[in-house]
């Protein structure tokens, strides 16, 4: 075994040190653990930062008891259901946003911080780009990749829609094509 020394800063090793005591490990397990589990991520081409992203995404996940299934399934799915319920399908997405408003509004408050939040979520959906530009007066929003056809699309601008109603915007104009959508919202008071 080779001894070294590490610097680090005060607070962290003062946190270091209160977590492991929290997880029932010496210092210098618990540091072993972490250099351990850090070093593979960064041999496998991952950074810190994309270790916190996908904790951010597994700390939102868990709350709603998700499950991944393959985006070729789900689609076949909603193109199925559309056909039967169209109206209950699209209320079943509007319901969905409803529900995770709440949970999402716990990691971003507000609308600026979704936007850093879309970003992240952006590693585990099936879209290809989500962006949320915000300026004083209104909220654009643009996704790449919302569905390989236009039923898909359409269920998730109803999701998308229900999302930003939870944050207190109205939608002032949309654009939906095949797999994209488009939308500017002013809030709801302006």
């Amino acid at each position: 075994m080779l001894r070294s020394s590490l610097s680090v800063d005060r607070y962290i090793l003062e946190e270091f040190s209160e977590q492991a005591k929290n997880n029932g490990k010496t210092l210098y397990a618990f540091a072993n653990e972490w250099l351990s589990t850090s070093l593979k991520i960064s041999s496998e081409g991952g950074s810190a930062q994309e270790m916190m992203k996908l904790w951010r995404i597994f700390s939102v996940l868990k709350q709603v008891e998700a499950i991944i299934l393959p985006s070729d399934f789900i689609e076949s799915l909603i193109l199925k259901l559309y056909g039967i319920d169209k109206a209950g399908l699209l209320s079943m997405f509007s319901r969905l946003g409803e529900d995770l408003v709440g949970i999402m509004k716990m990691v971003a408050p507000n609308i600026k911080e979704l936007s850093g939040l879309a970003g992240t979520f952006s590693a585990v959906l099936p879209t290809k780009k989500i962006d949320i530009n915000v300026d004083k007066d209104a909220v654009v929003v643009s996704i790449i990749g919302a569905g390989r056809k236009m039923e898909t699309t359409e269920c998730s601008f109803e999701f998308v829609k229900s999302i930003l109603n939870g944050y207190g915007y109205r939608i002032t104009y949309n654009e939906l094509h095949v797999g994209t959508i488009m939308v500017r919202c002013e809030p709801k008071n302006y």
